[in-house]
């Protein structure tokens, strides 16, 4: 149907453009902007893993109010914070207090209508005192004011005018403290320099933003970025005492092989079959097993599910929890150390730069600190340059990946290590039973490995998939006769199923 008042499209157009320029004109020179991932690290670090490491630090604007005077804040997101100051991927064993500070301090502040803004934060112990900083990145260049009246902090604008952020050209104004420290805002992407813990005096370290804001679904935290697997993809883990012990009682490996993966609106979905291998070693030592031998879990199929927009998951309930961010639990308190990187070129099969989230334990009840308990090293790690999910996870490791991109099969470590694991599908059928003659003209024989259970059960199905024959094994008996007589020549499958359910298939050709 046309519009009854055509001559009133341009001026609805108008109006539109009006308010969408009114929108970008509020969120321009905004330090920071509700829903994005920040992320930070200071210029020139060094790691030499992830026990050690300034590392890069993210956060974000999580929630917004209105204050008494009629300034809109937002505060940054909930963190434990290291009770010395310290960023929470530095030092292994540190004490942590619950906490809103964050590395620019505890909230965002702004009059509407105005062009300045204001980062406060509060006390933290002995680590910290509340302070606040007033930024005016729209003032006059040279112009200077009062950035901090309770100890006499004057600001100075320094500079304005277009650089490269993060590979973007954008206007950036310089504000430098009358006390050292240097503030540098982006037009358009907030906060890209400050001074750690908002610092206001001496020689606090500068963080520098290592990239442009982002969502979720744009940042390293990203399930298409953790978990980029494809069918065929196959993992090895090795299992490592959480509790370091004099004796090594066992070698446990474990095979993961990919076989299904989809994306569906929000939603990345994978499916995977995992087997476990045991080795009991050092027989007979205190704490370990009498009983020497190798021992093979059964084949499990499992599934993992992620919001594509949230980053969540019922399977890996720390993701994508930022720099600081924490999850209570009945067993202790899940901590991200944020993102780590290992210098130079990473280890093993593990890449460059992980996420790392740690468990912590109550310290006391009355002090209300979290921390490590000595010699238990459970960190939990991903890394945004593989996508291979988890590559360490508490107890476990990546030591072997066979992946196939783009044609491209790439391989880290050696499959020798995980030989017998997840055979093939003949492979296991020829471990459980073996099909003779074949092919066969007026009956076949197969013979079991091992004497039949109660309720195991033979069937036999031509091309189309139509049974043809079945029946009941006897309890005890090892070569039951498959018989073919007055059937057409062709191929068959005959399916073996035992009493839980599980099935091997064998192919048999009739002449």
């Amino acid at each position: 149907m046309k519009h009854a008042y055509p001559w009133a499209r341009p001026l609805l157009a108008a109006l539109f453009s009006f308010i969408a320029l009114g929108t970008s004109a509020q969120q321009a020179w905004r330090p920071f902007r509700p829903g994005l991932i920040y992320t930070y690290e200071v210029p020139g670090s060094t790691s030499t893993g992830p026990y050690t490491t300034v590392g890069i630090y993210t956060l974000r604007l999580d929630s917004a109010y209105v204050t008494a005077t009629g300034d809109s804040a937002w505060a940054f997101n909930r963190v434990l914070r290291e009770t010395t100051g310290q960023v929470p991927a530095e030092g292994l064993y540190g004490r942590f207090r619950k906490s809103r500070n964050n590395l620019f301090g505890q909230r965002l502040r702004w009059q509407p209508g105005s062009t300045e803004y204001t980062l406060e934060t509060v006390t933290e112990g002995t680590a910290q005192s509340a302070t606040s900083l007033l930024l005016r990145p729209q003032a006059a260049v040279a112009s200077t004011w009062v950035a901090n009246a309770a100890s006499n902090i004057t600001a100075t604008l320094t500079s304005r005018g277009l650089q490269t952020v993060n590979g973007q050209s954008d206007m950036v104004a310089t504000i430098t403290l009358s006390t050292g420290p240097v503030i540098r805002l982006s037009q358009n992407y907030g906060l890209i320099e400050g001074p750690q813990w908002l610092t206001l005096n001496g020689s606090p370290r500068q963080w520098v933003a290592t990239q442009l804001p982002a969502t979720v679904a744009q940042s390293p935290y990203s399930p298409l970025r953790l978990f980029d697997l494809q069918p065929g993809d196959e993992i090895g883990y090795q299992a490592f005492p959480i509790i370091i012990t004099p004796f090594e009682c066992s070698q446990v490996r474990s095979l993961r092989r990919f076989s299904a993966r989809s994306q569906v609106g929000d939603s990345l979905i994978y499916t995977f079959q995992e087997q476990t291998r045991t080795e009991n070693l050092s027989v007979g030592a205190p704490g370990c097993s009498a009983t020497p031998g190798t021992y093979y879990s059964g084949i499990a199929t499992y599934r993992w599910a992620f919001s594509l927009s949230t980053g969540k998951s019922r399977q890996f309930t720390d993701t994508p929890m930022l720099t600081g961010e924490y999850r209570m639990s009945s067993g202790g308190v899940f901590l991200s150390r944020g993102i780590v990187q290992i210098q130079p070129g990473g280890s093993g099969c593990t890449g460059s730069q992980q996420i790392v989230y740690d468990q912590l334990f109550t310290y006391g009840a009355n002090d209300n600190t979290f921390g490590r308990l000595p010699d238990i090293d459970p960190l939990v790690c991903f890394s945004p340059d593989l996508g291979l999910g988890a590559i360490r996870s508490r107890s476990t490791a990546i030591t072997y990946y066979r992946r196939t991109r783009n044609g491209t099969t790439t391989t880290c470590g050696s499959p020798s290590s995980f030989v017998n694991l997840l055979p093939t599908r003949a492979a296991q059928a020829a471990a459980i039973a073996t099909l003779h003659p074949n092919p066969a003209t007026e009956a076949a024989t197969l013979t079991l490995a091992m004497p039949a259970r109660p309720g195991t059960t033979l069937r036999l199905t031509d091309a189309l998939g139509r049974a043809v024959w079945r029946a009941p094994v006897p309890v005890g008996q090892t070569a039951v006769a498959v018989p073919l007589a007055g059937q057409p020549a062709g191929l068959y499958l005959l399916h073996l199923t035992g009493p839980d359910g599980a099935s091997a298939t064998w192919k048999l050709t009739h002449e």
